[in-house]
């Protein structure tokens, strides 16, 4: 079928898809919804990755604003923005909880047409992680046979480890050109774009935000943003991912407006990460840039370092709210305070727990993370070290996995960011590389890949890298280094 023929027919079911919605037949409507996605993607395959490059838009739609009135919209825009908000009963359909796994499926589906369809074009892409991604999940699955006392709690716990990673899958197979890479790395940079200019607002009107999130002992701290997060760390996390890959386009566009573009949502994200208080996210994100300079520009190290102090000795004396937070971190009551409730007495007791199961942990989904948080088991708090957490549930064997894995991201990708000869793509893949190295970091001080959202988006920036540097079609302009961007 030609291309005239597919727009008629998707204009055709769009047409329908309005009248169902004028009639208030939503089952049609939903069906239809299903037939316009199908079209799409089978007239191109690459446009499935917008899933997962949409994830906030639809993660915020679905399971927070789908059924609620506009009253209690309206409740995002007052001091109380978003807890009245997010608290407030909704009418939400079963699809809100499940909407990821089905967009997920049906991209692996587009992927098993693309096989059919298109073998020409290389159906089965291998990239130097799927290894890496392999032997984990194969570890994942032998632990979860061998160590865990409860099989469907086991189940929920591996899903929770591994299910994200499979968008990185679906990124290196589904991708088919530099340009449908840059589409999804503008779509995130807009979203953390608008979800940071939701931050800045609520710092602006000072959202009230509970008492525990601040010590009393840290003096005065005016607010803490979390956007449509539920913590500032959360908000944290995701802007450390997203701030470098916007520099990288930033860096990479030669197009004035566009760069005008990337600089101000590259500021506003870096503003809404200051107003989290969030000191890991502050030390990362610094890491981060740094990392940036050093594949960019060996010699603009020192000056990044410098800029990095001077910025750091502005904010202290400048800046009494976050001043006051570095310095209590500092503090001998912050280390007596942590020790007696907080993280050094948590990761002191998993370290025990982790002594105590060495070889095959306790179990996947037994302790540390969402999952026996959710189930209460064994009085697990919430670990706040994503790799303590993994040692804890899926011991030595576990942890080694993971480890490897996360060498081999940053060691693959390096080398990707060598073997890309597009000056552009070049800086797209720093931009990502330094965005997963905070990300990496983060997660000695939080569960950064338990988030959803942020696991999502991790995995898929790293298949992007992968993409660029071992998944194009190798054509003439390739092997010249002259990619059309």
């Amino acid at each position: 079928m030609n291309k005239v023929k597919w727009i008629l027919l998707f204009t055709a079911i769009l047409l329908l898809g309005f009248l169902a919605s004028a009639l208030s037949v939503v089952p049609l409507l939903a069906v239809i919804t299903l037939a316009v996605a199908a079209a799409v993607l089978f007239m191109d395959y690459e446009k499935a990755t917008l899933v997962v490059a949409l994830y906030t838009a639809f993660e915020f739609l679905l399971r927070q604003v789908l059924g609620k009135p506009i009253s209690q919209l309206l409740s995002l825009f007052g001091k109380n923005a978003y807890f009245d908000f997010i608290t407030a009963k909704s009418s939400s359909l079963a699809i809100s909880s499940y909407w990821d796994e089905l967009a997920m499926l049906a991209c692996f589906g587009v992927w098993f047409y693309k096989w059919l369809r298109h073998r020409q074009e290389k159906p089965l892409r291998k990239t130097p992680l799927d290894i890496s991604l392999i032997l984990f999940f194969g570890v994942g699955l032998v632990l979860l046979f061998a160590a865990a006392p409860n099989l469907t709690i086991g189940i929920e716990g591996l899903r929770v480890v591994i299910q994200y990673m499979l968008w990185f899958f679906v990124v290196t197979q589904l991708l088919r050109s530099p340009e449908g890479a840059k589409r999804l790395m503008n779509i995130l940079v807009l979203s953390g774009f608008l979800v940071a200019l939701y931050g800045v607002y609520q710092f602006a009107i000072a959202v009230n935000v509970p008492a525990h999130w601040t010590d009393l002992k840290e003096g005065y701290v005016r607010t803490r943003v979390f956007s449509i997060f539920t913590t500032p760390n959360m908000l944290a996390g995701y802007l450390t991912l997203l701030i470098p890959i916007a520099v990288g386009l930033f860096m990479g566009d030669k197009s004035k407006p566009r760069k005008v573009y990337y600089a101000g949502a590259a500021a506003i994200m870096s503003l809404c990460l200051l107003f989290t208080m969030a000191r890991q996210g502050w030390i990362v994100f610094g890491i981060s840039l740094i990392v940036y300079v050093w594949f960019k520009n060996k010699k603009l190290l020192l000056p990044a370092l410098l800029g990095v102090v001077v910025l750091f000795v502005f904010c202290m004396f400048f800046l009494p709210s976050v001043s006051s937070r570095i310095l209590y971190l500092l503090s001998p009551d912050y280390i007596a305070s942590s020790m007696k409730g907080g993280r050094i007495l948590r990761w002191t007791e998993a370290l025990e727990l982790f002594g105590q199961n060495f070889w095959t942990g306790m179990g996947l989904g037994q302790y540390g993370g969402s999952v026996a948080l959710s189930h209460k088991l064994n009085n697990s708090p919430s670990l706040d070290n994503y790799y303590l957490k993994t040692a804890v549930e899926m011991g030595i064997f576990g942890i080694s996995a993971l480890l490897m894995l996360i060498y081999s991201i940053i060691a693959w990708c390096s080398r990707a960011v060598a073997k890309i000869q597009d000056h552009a793509q070049k800086d797209w893949a720093i931009g990502i590389l330094a965005g997963l190295v905070g990300v990496i970091l983060y997660n000695i001080t939080e569960n950064m890949l338990e988030i959803p959202l942020i696991s999502s988006y991790f995995w898929m920036s790293a298949g992007i890298v992968m993409f660029l540097a071992y998944g194009q079609p190798v054509t003439r302009d390739l092997q010249q280094g002259q990619v059309p961007v």
